[in-house]
């Protein structure tokens, strides 16, 4: 590259990088998760066994480590049933070829805490960590939407630095049904007082509800990998519990990072609306 081209590409990243830190809050914090230490000590408990490299010590410790970690997770935790099906192939994988490759990516995703830039609106509930699945109640909220395209983050990001919007974290973005194709992205306002509904050019501020979400935690760059995986566990969750929820609505993807974060520390949650059957029924 040349250095005429090096100094304009860098020049304009420092454009944004002033434009983005104008509305991204100083100090953002995201409220910590009920079960966060939880979920740490059992990254600990299985991190401690899946460097064991002798093989005829290798299937007991995993095991009783995999116990321990359990112990330690929700009693509907979609990564317990993942340990549980893993603790059963420790037995017939002597070498656990297959097995220690699962529990050091389950080890990672425990670990991981997303990087907050931003503030969530008033009353949103913490993060779901990653590789877990877990049902949330929203509040309602005011957003400013647009229909997804190349040009909607530009959109939103000029509206909400017209009106003087501090920026939060997530940007939502509306799913098409059964795929990962994004039909409206929005902003979403601080508080549900903020501002005004209304037209703003291609921009519409709308008041939204609230409601219950199925939702997982995904790390790393956005792939159509990724988002698959994560709307099969949404899908194992509704499955099992069919009984008392039922789908409300298309799902969503909430991404947390700007571009100025390293692709790999990325933090999204796959959601799906839901409601009770027997409130849907009444």
């Amino acid at each position: 590259m040349k250095p005429a081209i090096i100094g304009i590409f860098f020049g304009a990243v420092g454009i944004l990088a002033l434009i983005f830190g104008s509305v991204f809050g100083d100090g953002a914090e995201f409220p910590e998760h009920p079960m966060a230490k939880n979920y740490q000590k059992a990254a600990d408990e299985l991190a401690k066994t899946v460097q064991e490299t002798d093989p005829t010590v290798r299937t007991s410790v995993l095991t009783e480590a995999i116990d321990r970690a359990i112990a330690l997770l929700p009693e509907n935790s979609y990564i317990a049933a993942r340990l549980k099906d893993l603790k059963k192939s420790v037995a017939a994988d002597a070498n656990q070829s297959e097995v220690l490759p699962a529990l050091k990516a389950i080890v990672e995703d425990l670990r991981f805490r997303p990087i907050a830039e931003a503030n969530l609106p008033v009353g949103f509930p913490p993060c779901t960590p990653v590789g877990e699945v877990e049902v949330k109640l929203y509040p309602g909220y005011r957003a400013a939407v647009t229909r997804d395209s190349g040009t909607a983050f530009w959109r939103l990001f000029l509206h909400i630095k017209k009106n003087n919007v501090a920026m939060t974290a997530p940007v939502e973005m509306t799913l098409e049904d059964n795929t990962q194709r994004p039909l409206l992205m929005a902003f979403l306002y601080e508080r549900p007082d903020q501002g005004n509904p209304g037209e703003d050019g291609a921009v519409e501020v709308r008041d939204l509800p609230g409601g219950w979400f199925v939702s997982t935690g995904i790390r790393g760059p956005r792939s159509n990998q990724a988002l698959q995986l994560a709307r099969q566990r949404v899908q194992d969750w509704l499955a099992h519990h069919g009984n008392g929820w039922e789908v409300a609505g298309p799902p969503r993807l909430l991404g947390y990072n700007s571009p100025f974060i390293p692709r790999d520390k990325y933090y999204w949650e796959y959601q799906i609306p839901v409601r009770e059957k027997s409130s849907a029924n009444n």
